[in-house]
């Protein structure tokens, strides 16, 4: 077994321990009176307290996800102002301000065409600005140098740091099968490109991480994907997290390049990845 390969099963070996402990834990009486819940699931849950201020935490919340945002924060990218990272009980909660508004999903239902044109086209921009930061030299990873964060349908993945795409895809071809056919490991293997931008990526943008008040986007949550990633990462990302109605009909609006080749063969390795 390879240094990827076995690395990528350490990490989700933990990964199904850590998550499996932390529901074994869970108990139904741990928020204080006064704090409003406003998204709970097992251990993981994101409370609103006093100051319009948000606590997110959970096993699986890591201080990544807060250099993310700092990283948003002075890019000027519509986000959550970090306030700090702590640690409660062994548990990870970062602590960030309110975003007002109404998430995308409650919305997208009843608006009209030129709504969600408008939407998209807001999107569009904060995705141009997101790729114009300059990255991190060598590097391929979360935003605080922990390597890669690969949240798939309903599992995720862990990898090592990577130098650049070549290791990249090597971290990509670690989550398949071994017991597939080495010429249909070879001709995926044929289809990753090396030469991509590497760019600040959120890699979960779909509307429940969207923040919309009148009609304007106050901000994107929800930064546990994001790091330095090919600039094809968004886009595969966008396509695989479940999502109702027309929203994916936009992409072409939203996304200022479309890489429709790199999303067929994601979407081919995706049906060979183990768990």
């Amino acid at each position: 077994m390879d240094r990827t390969l076995a690395h990528t099963q350490k990490r989700i070996d933990m990964e199904k321990a850590e998550a499996s402990a932390s529901d074994a834990s869970e108990s139904e009486e741990d928020v204080a009176p006064g704090v409003e819940i406003l998204y709970k699931s097992g251990k993981r849950k994101v409370v609103l307290g006093q100051g319009q201020t948000v606590v997110k935490s959970g096993a699986q919340i890591r201080p990544a996800e807060a250099e993310a945002l700092k990283v948003a924060s002075g890019a000027r990218i519509p986000a959550p102002l970090l306030h700090d990272v702590f640690t409660d009980n062994g548990i990870v909660a970062i602590r960030m301000e309110y975003v007002p508004g109404q998430t995308l999903d409650k919305l997208w239902p009843s608006m009209s065409l030129g709504q969600k044109r408008n939407i998209a086209d807001q999107l569009h921009q904060i995705l141009k600005q997101m790729r114009e930061l300059e990255p991190p030299p060598n590097y391929i990873g979360c935003c605080d140098g922990t390597g890669i964060r690969d949240t798939r349908v309903r599992f995720t993945y862990y990898g090592p740091v990577c130098n650049d795409e070549v290791q990249f895809n090597e971290y990509l071809e670690s989550t398949l099968f071994r017991q597939i056919s080495s010429m249909l490991r070879t001709s995926l293997r044929g289809q990753l490109r090396t030469d991509h931008r590497i760019v600040f990526t959120h890699g979960d943008l779909a509307p429940r991480n969207i923040v919309v008040q009148d009609g304007r986007i106050s901000g994107i949550v929800d930064w546990e994907e994001s790091g330095w990633y090919p600039e094809y990462w968004e886009l595969v990302k966008f396509f695989e997290r479940p999502t109702e109605g027309d929203w994916k009909e936009y992409a072409d609006a939203i996304f200022p390049t479309l890489y429709p080749a790199e999303l067929v063969t994601y979407t081919a390795m995706s049906k060979w990845r183990h768990h």
